[in-house]
């Protein structure tokens, strides 16, 4: 064969494992006041009202949360060390029912996606 020549008959090898399926995301259901943890993504806030408190802002660049309002109470957003989600203060942001929102950490606050 010459340069170029394609080879048939051999398997091609793998340094890396073939993923299938979809993305695993990690979920928590609360149903009470719920700091948010660096291991989180999606919140599911399923009964009652209370409030969601996001971690700092610093340090995560990139973090994203997507919060989940699947019960009927209403859930209230807020952040630490006087951070600010869209320039918004703690307690601006609320979610009723069926309701959800993401936020991303731009290393200081957070922006609504």
């Amino acid at each position: 064969t010459g340069s170029g020549a394609l080879v048939f008959g051999t398997a091609p090898t793998l340094s890396s494992p073939i993923l299938s399926g979809g993305i695993t995301f990690s979920i928590v259901a609360k149903t009470a006041n719920y700091t948010l943890l660096t291991t989180d993504y999606t919140v599911n806030c399923t009964a009652n009202t209370f409030t969601l408190t996001l971690p700092t802002a610093v340090g995560v660049t990139g973090q994203v949360y997507n919060l989940k309002n699947s019960g009927t109470g209403i859930i209230t957003v807020n952040t630490t060390s006087s951070q600010t989600i869209d320039g918004q203060a703690s307690g601006y942001w609320t979610l009723s029912q069926y309701t959800n929102m993401q936020v991303q950490s731009d290393g200081a606050n957070w922006i609504v996606l």
